[in-house]
């Protein structure tokens, strides 16, 4: 097996559910000089995510796949059903104000994901079931689906 063109970071296989939280590698930033001509990795454009930043996992459709929404800790404005406040203090994960961006969800590769680093290890980080129901509810909603919140 040729092994020269893979990531130079190893990556193990880890069990990703709906609703946990994990890093994406949502791409290198095109504007940033040195980016182009771009060697490897992946890449998004402005309005698209931009750098690794937390997202929650909304479903894993199939094996090598994860339907994911981003964190921003930027307050959107305005302010629209699709986002989803999650204050400071309410997960050891968060160390701020964070708003999901359930207009901004995608399908990405497991590869683009890995577990977050908090209290001195990488661990498991999830939402409680609540929040995850208003995660859903906002993807919904930036969906143009919100009449199908009520069963969820």
């Amino acid at each position: 097996m040729d092994t020269r063109n893979m990531a130079s970071k190893p990556r193990y296989p880890i069990i990703i559910n709906p609703g946990d939280v994990l890093l994406c590698e949502f791409g290198p930033d095109p504007r940033q000089p040195g980016t182009y001509p771009l060697g490897s990795g992946p890449i998004s454009l402005p309005p698209e995510m931009i750098k690794q930043r937390h997202a929650v996992v909304i479903a894993t459709p199939s094996p090598g796949l994860a339907i994911i929404a981003p964190f921003s800790t930027r307050e959107p404005v305005p302010l629209k059903p699709f986002h989803v406040h999650i204050p400071v203090g309410s997960y050891p994960f968060f160390s701020r104000d964070s708003w999901l961006k359930g207009d901004m969800m995608q399908v990405v590769s497991r590869d683009r994901l890995d577990r977050l680093f908090f209290n001195g290890r990488h661990q498991r980080a999830a939402l409680s079931a609540a929040d995850l129901k208003a995660v859903r509810t906002a993807a919904l909603g930036a969906l143009g689906l919100s009449r199908l919140a009520p069963h969820l």
